[in-house]
């Protein structure tokens, strides 16, 4: 057996072994919404949320038929997609460049820290991320009607990746014109029988929330009309340090990953317009496509690959929390006579505490409460309290949220 597999294999492994020593664990509402989903999809409320990732849902439930716990039946559906990511890519770097190459991206794909946020989160983006790399790679072995196959199901899993195929169908119908009419032929086929599948569960609802969503997200709170952050703080971090080279990388242009530079223009130029940069998780696409394009720029450069070894594996040992805050929080908190405000996680508190717990997001509401009550006060943003309890992130991009009393 090649040697690079074996190695390849046992790396894979030990990676996996490192992901399931964690405990499940919601990094958001959005990952209990997916949960229930499992148990009982219902868009409309919002288990999960629109468009609904029927894919997500039909694998969870099929997981969740041995393991009888939808949490933990997503958590091993993400976690394995996050986990298999760096195979992916290995496969498809070597067909578009050479096995030198696609083992560093392995090591670096491997090494990240960005895969330990897609691995733990439990949220949708892995395995979208995981069927998107599938597919990419068996539309370059010319497996046309099984990438067909695949690109709906990625789609399925994660409908914000729709630029990728918009931008990818353009792309192709200009390039490879060739492959695409059986590659359309199936993706459609795959996506009646999802769609099918939504409104079959869902009925003409679906398209009432898809509306209200819509708008809510372009209007309201999806492009980061609320944040405090900006895509230039996510991007120039200290944790993207290595990411340097790739101004190098693109003076060193590759024939062969023309199509990605073409995603990754689209993808970067989608997220910075129309994607909530208190989000970091919508940055991660655009992580592994870049560990592309350096993994080829320092393929010579031995010294370089294993100092970004170290550099990454150094942002992934300084977090120790086993769980995620919110759940750090919801152990510790213990006055049944207190009201609990907070601005994040409303629905994985309301789980625990039900009628107990108020969206500081109505700000005159909360407001107003915390002037009469006794109150928990839970947030992201440093209160001006001294007195305060202080609950890390398990990975970059999960925040670090505050406990005070008042």
């Amino acid at each position: 057996m090649n040697n690079y597999k074996i190695t390849i294999g046992i790396m894979t492994f030990l990676y996996a072994l490192f992901i399931f020593s964690f405990p499940p664990s919601y990094y958001n509402d959005d990952a209990l919404f997916l949960a229930r989903g499992i148990d009982n999809f219902s868009i409309i409320d919002f288990s999960p949320h629109f468009p609904g990732y029927p894919f997500v849902i039909i694998a969870g439930k099929f997981i969740n038929i041995f393991i009888s716990d939808s949490k933990y039946s997503l958590f091993i559906l993400t976690s394995l997609s996050a986990i298999l990511l760096p195979f992916i890519i290995f496969l498809y770097v070597k067909k578009l460049s050479d096995e030198k190459v696609a083992l560093i991206a392995f090591f670096l794909s491997l090494s990240s820290p960005y895969l330990v946020n897609l691995s733990l989160s439990m949220l949708s983006d892995s395995v979208g991320l995981f069927f998107l790399f599938l597919g990419l790679y068996l539309l370059e072995v010319n497996k046309s009607k099984t990438s067909g196959i695949v690109f709906s199901i990625a789609l399925f899993s994660r409908p914000s990746y729709l630029i990728f195929y918009v931008v990818g169908l353009i792309y192709l119908f200009i390039v490879k014109k060739s492959n695409l009419k059986q590659l359309l032929i199936w993706f459609f086929i795959t996506t009646l029988i999802f769609v099918f599948y939504i409104f079959f569960t869902n009925g003409i609802l679906y398209i009432y929330e898809a509306e209200r969503f819509i708008l809510g997200h372009f209007n309201l709170w999806g492009t980061g009309q609320n944040s405090q952050l900006s895509w230039y703080e996510n991007i120039f971090s200290f944790a993207n340090i290595p990411f340097i080279v790739l101004f190098y990388s693109f003076f060193k242009y590759q024939k062969s990953f023309t199509f990605l530079y073409v995603l990754f223009i689209f993808y970067l130029s989608w997220i910075l317009l129309a994607q909530n940069p208190d989000n970091l998780r919508h940055l991660i696409p655009l992580v592994f496509i870049t560990i592309i394009f350096i993994s080829q720029s320092i393929k010579n450069s031995y010294s370089l690959v294993v100092l970004i070894l170290f550099f990454n594996l150094y942002n992934i040992v300084i977090y120790d929390e086993e769980i995620s805050p919110i759940e750090q929080i919801i152990n510790k908190i213990d006055e049944k006579n207190r009201l609990i405000i907070s601005n994040r996680s409303i629905e994985i508190l309301r789980e625990k505490y039900n009628n107990r717990v108020v969206d500081h997001y109505y700000i005159n509401n909360a407001n107003y409460l915390k002037q009469n009550n006794k109150i928990y006060l839970i947030t992201t943003e440093i209160p001006l309290n001294t007195n305060k309890n202080i609950f890390q992130g398990r990975f970059i991009g999960e925040k670090t949220f505050y406990l005070s009393k008042n």
